[in-house]
């Protein structure tokens, strides 16, 4: 048996980056993390991760995953949302970035259990699944979540990869958590084994902020 300590933050948002960075790299030291997957609109959290990552000698596979194409429609979102000197500081770091992926908002396959019926879940009752995680663990551990899937998308990290995933409730870090990837698709399928799977919250804050969710 294992023991670990988990950090509950009193509140959401970005207070809470420094230690779930520290948290990260304690975590990766470990040495059995393949990847860390950071959702990272501007780019800075993932090269907060990196840097301290480098500097303590726990250099592991670190992918930052921005804003989708589609956010160009949102008026807030200024593109490019990594600016320039950013870019620079994730590629010298050895971080993959990652602004072409969309968000898995979409139908997924359900297995049933109790109905013994394998189903296919439309979009909108598919966001049931995301709901489900913010209520678990807020915003950040929804999104720590939905980053792994869309780096699996884009083939950073492999289906089976134990992967940390680490977000935040607007900005910063808040929350980050011990994964094993899979495709969006498939993560609560018929197939156990190509199923997704959060192995460890390693951080998370107490309170939730029901942004978008009424």
């Amino acid at each position: 048996m294992g023991e670990r300590i988990v950090h509950f933050f009193e509140d959401p948002g970005p207070e809470n980056t420094e230690k779930v960075v520290e948290v990260v790299a304690e975590r990766v030291g470990e040495g059995d993390v393949d990847a860390v997957v950071v959702a990272s609109i501007s780019g800075r959290t993932a090269i907060r991760i990196a840097e301290r990552l480098r500097r303590t000698g726990r250099e592991t596979r670190v992918v930052c995953v921005s804003g989708p194409p589609s956010w160009k429609k949102f008026p807030e979102y200024k593109f490019p949302l990594v600016a320039e000197k950013d870019r620079r500081a994730l590629e010298a770091l050895g971080v993959r970035l990652i602004d072409w992926v969309e968000e898995p908002f979409r139908p997924l396959v359900f297995r049933n259990w109790w109905e013994r019926k394998t189903l296919k879940v439309r979009r909108p009752e598919a966001d049931l699944f995301w709901m489900t995680l913010i209520s678990v663990g807020g915003h950040g551990l929804r999104t720590a979540v939905e980053v792994v899937f869309m780096a699996v998308e884009a083939k950073a990290v492999k289906i089976g990869d134990r992967v940390i995933g680490v977000a935040g409730t607007g900005e910063g870090a808040d929350a980050a958590v011990v994964t094993r990837a899979s495709r969006f698709e498939t993560a609560v399928g018929r197939d156990p084994s190509k199923r997704f799977k959060v192995e460890e919250i390693l951080a998370m804050p107490k309170k939730t902020t029901w942004a978008g969710y009424g």
